[in-house]
């Protein structure tokens, strides 16, 4: 493995910029606000060192120890492990392209945030709520496709050029495009969130953010889901973390890492969760806050943006293109990361360049995520965040768990995640109990939860649109690794000995 990232810090931000994405900018404060605020952040905040912490470390160290990515690490692990690797990569794949056709929606909504400011003092918050879906996208809810937006089709190409531009440059692209990614975004929600305290009633959105309503304890709708979105956070589980791990240099301490990329992640959704709580409190429109961060982002947001300032529409236009530039910046991150988990371990198996390969990608999938120009786009994006994001990674990290728990090496996890580490260290216990019957306790549980709503309310979108974006989808992620397994002749004897560095 030649790449590698040219420091520690360049491998946190890369880590940061993968695991910070939309999820915690948009979809951690709805549940926020759709789960008690603080009951939410406190069930979370243990689920993270519980669970998403020990996962988190074993992807890094399972990376760097085996140099490749998720199916070479699997395949370390289990002799049938390697197609669960496989299935984690091509699920990202999917995740890329729900993530660019969203990166495509939010730059057509900066592009437009100038005129619609201007707007705003003479449209209703009903008529600005709808100025995305209505005037641009012109959706329809019935997931019939009518008609086609150039404009969003125009600013879906422009993120797939932003993506190959991240893409081609490897490990010190990831790290350098980092450095904007995740600074860029991070300082505009600090703004943001002083802009929000100073309305008159902040008070009531943080406490409502962050005192408990300890009645909400009792539903075990809210553990499960507080659980989950760890798993989801993390961006772990989906092949990138071993990927990343791979390209980290030799004395890099893990656990100090693992820590950094952990802690950014719950204060930038807890400044996420902020912002949102605040400004939507001073505009009054705290009723409309939601646990869909599609609806906050082109909804919600637009209204609050254009009443930032009051009148002066010059500095409401000007936030609200740099703050949809800023989730712009953070989805095309996401994109780049779940691409690159793919991209590694392919290349490295069928021996052709990685560059081209993403030229290749970035060409063949492209045309593909124009669906999200149609008026069908916010049913496809709901059908198939819903079966790939959230059915599929269930899965894949009940299987993850069950082939880490159950090997033999997991002891020497541990020890690889402890082998640079001074004073502050994994305890190797508590990395066993986590790994073998926590984290797949909670995954199966709230698989079984899941099943049993599914069963009594179905999913309420049309048969064709649940067979294209959802179960077509899902078979394809867990079909296709049979294919790359028995037929992609890997370049080296990977697959016959033993994987030790």
């Amino acid at each position: 493995m030649s790449e590698k990232f040219q420091s520690k810090s360049g491998f946190i931000l890369a880590s940061i910029g993968a695991a910070v994405g939309l999820g915690n900018a948009l979809r951690f404060p709805g549940l926020c606000a759709k789960y008690g605020g603080g009951a939410f952040l406190l069930i979370y905040s243990v689920a993270l060192v519980a669970l998403g912490l020990p996962l988190l470390n074993a992807e890094i160290a399972l990376g760097r120890k085996i140099k490749g990515g998720a199916p070479k690490c699997m395949l370390s692990l289990k002799r049938k492990g390697e197609g669960f690797g496989w299935a984690a990569c091509i699920n990202s794949v999917f995740t890329a392209l729900i993530y660019a056709g969203l990166a495509g929606w939010i730059i057509a909504t900066a592009v437009t945030a100038v005129p619609m400011c201007i707007s705003a003092p003479t449209l209703t918050d009903t008529e600005i709520s709808g100025f995305f879906f209505n005037n641009i996208l012109n959706a329809r809810d019935d997931g019939v496709i009518s008609g086609f937006s150039f404009l969003v089709a125009g600013c879906i190409l422009v993120a797939w050029i932003l993506m190959f531009i991240c893409l081609k440059g490897g490990a010190k692209s990831l790290s350098k495009a980092a450095k904007f990614t995740v600074a860029i975004p991070i300082t505009l929600l600090v703004f943001l969130a002083i802009r929000g305290l100073l309305y008159n009633n902040s008070n009531q959105a943080l406490a409502a953010l962050f005192v408990p309503d300890f009645s909400c304890f009792s539903s075990p709708e809210l553990w499960l889901t507080a659980l989950g979105q760890v798993f989801f956070s993390l961006s772990i589980v989906v092949g990138i973390m071993p990927a990343y791990g791979s390209y980290l240099p030799e004395g890099t301490d893990i656990f100090k890492c693992s820590l950094a990329i952990a802690a950014a992640d719950f204060l930038v959704s807890v400044l996420a969760s902020v912002v949102l709580f605040t400004t939507l409190y001073g505009c009054g429109l705290q009723s409309e806050i939601g646990a869909s961060g599609i609806i906050t982002a082109f909804a919600v947001y637009p209204v609050a943006i254009s009443r930032l300032f009051g009148s002066c529409t010059a500095l409401n236009a000007a936030v609200g293109v740099l703050f949809y530039s800023s989730l712009a910046m953070m989805a095309i991150q996401s994109a780049v990361s779940m691409l690159e988990a793919f991209l590694n371990p392919y290349s490295e198996r069928s021996g052709k360049r990685k560059k081209r390969l993403a030229v290749l990608v970035c060409i063949c999938a492209a045309p593909v995520t124009l669906i999200f120009a149609t008026t069908a786009a916010p049913t496809v994006v709901d059908v198939s965040d819903r079966f790939i994001n959230f059915y599929n990674v269930l899965i894949l990290g009940i299987a993850e768990c069950l082939i880490i728990g159950t090997s033999k090496k997991t002891g020497e996890l541990s020890e690889e995640i402890n082998r640079f580490t001074k004073k502050l260290k994994m305890p190797k216990r508590a990395f066993g109990v986590s790994v073998k019957f926590l984290s797949p306790a909670v995954l199966i549980s709230l698989t079984l939860y899941e099943a049993v709503r599914l069963i009594a309310n179905g999913l309420g979108y049309p048969l064709w649109l649940q067979l294209a974006f959802g179960w077509g989808l899902s078979f394809a992620v867990f079909s296709l690794p049979a294919f790359l397994v028995t037929k992609i002749t890997p370049r080296n004897i990977w697959r016959r000995k033993k994987l030790h560095p």
